[in-house]
């Protein structure tokens, strides 16, 4: 059996299946991909912010690195947001793709 890194349930009940939930979120996390690289940080701050309630609701730590990027939008903080960006990518990325293989 594959291991599995989030809960259905919610998302089941919220979404019905639906096949745009998935799109949306991969969309999402190329943005902020493209945001982090051109550092844009109001994208960063918007993408981030967009992400981050996906990440709650499958009950990820990534919610807090997706804060933390955030967080450095909104500012001029000088930060290296990488280790962050890393975290989250890894993780929703793990995420998209058990999402695609089970619906």
């Amino acid at each position: 059996m594959k291991k599995v890194t989030y809960g259905l349930s919610q998302m089941i009940q919220m979404f019905d299946n639906d096949p745009v939930f998935i799109e949306e979120r991969s969309t999402d996390l190329d943005r902020v991909t493209l945001a982090i690289r051109e550092e844009d940080r109001d994208d960063v701050r918007r993408y981030a912010h967009k992400i981050k309630p996906s990440l709650e609701m499958f009950g990820h730590q990534g919610y807090w690195n997706a804060l933390v990027l955030e967080n450095w939008g909104k500012g001029d903080e000088i930060k290296d947001t990488n280790k962050d960006f890393m975290f989250l990518d890894k993780e929703l990325q793990k995420t998209l793709i058990q999402l695609k293989r089970d619906f």
